[in-house]
């Protein structure tokens, strides 16, 4: 079972885009790599979200300007930045 948390989701989407840094219309992306979940018609695990606005997160999904390991690269660093602004800011808080 892939791990979903519609609470996570949205504080991911409140930040600010972890790639250029853009304020507001930011998104919860998921991760397309298959070690977090990805699979045909099936998103990657929410614990591997990425903040992103609307054109970052176009250009990783559909853009031609990253190689396969840039993408996978831009993705793993994405997923860092975003987990530990979550932190930082108080709104990931593990009892």
């Amino acid at each position: 079972m892939t791990f979903r948390s519609e609470k996570l989701r949205r504080a991911v989407a409140e930040l600010e885009c972890m790639s250029c840094g853009k304020q507001g219309q930011t998104q919860a992306a998921h991760a397309n790599l298959s070690e977090y979940g990805k699979g045909m018609s099936h998103k990657a695990s929410d614990a591997a979200l990425m903040s992103l606005c609307i054109s970052c997160h176009t250009e990783l999904d559909q853009g031609k300007t990253m190689d396969k390991f840039e993408r996978r690269d831009f993705q793993q660093t994405m997923i860092a930045r975003t987990l530990v602004r979550l932190i930082e800011e108080g709104r990931l808080v593990l009892a």
